[in-house]
C-alpha cells in the first residue's frame, strides 16, 4: 500500500525539524546549504550520524537500524564539512581516473591494433563466454556502433571520427574507436581478452604480477583472469558515480581481489583479501598513474586530501573508508 507523497517544507521548517531530532544548527549556515544543496540530498550525509535502535538481518550480515534521533553532539557544520569531503573526493578521483581511463583505453588500442587494426571486429579476438561471462561480441559490435554515431552526431570536436568514416568506412581502427569508448567499454574489452592479451595490456599499465611469487591456487586463478579485469570493473563504477555526483566517501563497490595485486610495489596498502570501499580504488589510482602520468602530483594531494578527512570530519574513519590504521605509511602513499 502506497503513502501519500511527504508534505513540502520550508527551510525554517527543515531547520526546526533537524534541532527536534537533536542536531546542533547554526541556522543561517544551514539555511546556505539547504538553499544550495537541499534537505533530501543532504540526509545522506546524515544518515550515519543517526542513533541505531535496532539490527535486521541480510542474509549473514547484521544490518543497522536507525531512528529519527541524531547521536549527541552531531552538528551541522560536521555535515557540511562531511559533504565538503566528499565533494572534493569526488574531483580528485574524477581527475585522477580521467588520466587512467585514456591510458586503458590506449593501451587495449595498442595491443590489439599490433596484431589487427579491426581487431575488435573479430569474434575470434575474444574468448569464448563462459557460465556468468558478461562479455558478448555482438553486444560490443553494438556498443561500438553506438560510440561511433554519438560521436558523429555531437555539433563539436570529433572531426577526426567523421574523416575516418568517410576515408574507410564504418568498420574503423581500433586506435579510433578506443577513442570513442567509455571506460566501462574499455573494462568490458579487457575482461573479454585471453589472459595472454589481458597480460600484455597491463604490462603495459605497469601491472605485471609475472615476477610474483604465487601460490598454486593463485596461478590456476590468473591463468584464467587477469586480477587487473576485476580492479577495471570497480574503477568503471567509481567514475560513473564520481559523473553522478553519488557519495563515495563510504560507498560500497563491486569487490576487487587484492592477494595478488598487493604483492607490487606500491600496494601493500590494500586490505588482504578483497577491497570494495575507495581507499582500494584510490591506491590502485595512484599505482596507474605511475605509468599514465608518472609526473603527476595526484597522491601527494589525495593523501593530504584523506589526512585532513581523517582528522577534521568525525564521519569520515580509516574504516569508513576502507583504509588499514597504517595505510599513509605504506605503499604509493608513503612513496610521494
Amino acid at each position: 500500500m502506497s503513502h501519500p507523497v511527504k508534505r513540502f517544507t520550508t527551510y525554517e521548517e527543515q531547520i526546526s525539524q533537524l534541532q527536534s531530532r537533536g542536531m546542533e544548527v547554526d541556522e543561517a549556515l544551514a539555511t546556505q546549504w539547504l538553499q544550495a544543496v537541499g534537505y533530501y540530498r543532504l540526509s545522506g550525509y546524515w544518515y550515519t550520524a543517526r542513533e541505531v535502535v535496532g539490527t535486521k538481518s541480510d542474509g549473514n550480515r547484521k544490518i543497522p537500524v536507525r531512528g529519527d534521533r541524531f547521536v549527541p553532539g552531531t552538528s551541522f557544520a560536521d555535515i557540511a564539512a562531511l559533504y565538503e569531503f566528499d565533494r572534493k573526493l569526488r574531483t580528485q578521483i574524477h581527475d585522477g581516473l580521467e588520466r587512467v581511463e585514456v591510458a586503458v583505453r590506449n593501451a587495449i588500442a595498442h595491443t590489439l591494433g599490433s596484431s589487427d587494426p579491426l581487431a575488435l571486429y573479430h569474434r575470434d579476438t575474444f574468448r569464448r563466454p563462459s557460465a556468468g561471462d558478461q562479455f558478448h561480441h555482438y553486444g560490443l559490435l553494438t556498443t561500438i556502433s553506438s560510440r561511433v554515431d554519438r560521436a558523429l552526431r555531437s555539433p563539436r570536436g570529433n572531426e577526426h571520427i567523421t574523416h575516418n568514416v568517410d576515408k574507410y568506412g564504418v568498420q574503423l581502427a581500433t586506435w579510433v574507436v578506443a577513442d570513442v569508448l567509455d571506460f566501462g567499454d574499455a573494462s568490458k574489452i579487457f575482461s573479454g581478452l585471453d589472459t595472454g592479451r589481458q597480460t600484455e595490456i597491463a604490462n603495459h599499465l605497469g601491472i605485471d604480477i609475472s615476477p610474483l611469487s604465487l601460490t598454486p591456487s593463485q596461478r590456476k586463478a590468473v591463468s584464467s583472469a587477469h586480477p587487473l579485469g576485476a580492479w577495471l570493473r570497480q574503477l568503471s563504477i567509481l567514475r560513473n558515480k564520481c559523473a553522478h555526483h553519488a557519495r563515495v566517501w563510504n560507498c560500497t563497490l563491486v569487490p576487487a581481489g587484492t592477494a595478488v595485486i598487493r604483492q607490487l610495489p606500491g600496494l601493500a596498502s590494500l586490505q588482504r583479501d578483497q577491497s570494495e570501499r575507495v581507499f582500494g580504488a584510490l591506491t590502485v589510482i595512484g599505482k596507474l598513474l605511475e605509468v599514465a602520468s608518472p609526473a603527476s602530483s595526484w597522491i601527494v594531494r589525495t593523501r593530504e586530501l584523506l589526512d585532513h578527512g581523517l582528522s577534521n570530519v568525525p564521519a569520515v574513519t580509516a574504516d569508513s573508508v576502507g583504509a588499514t590504521d597504517d595505510w599513509s605509511s605504506n605503499g604509493v602513499w608513503l612513496a610521494s
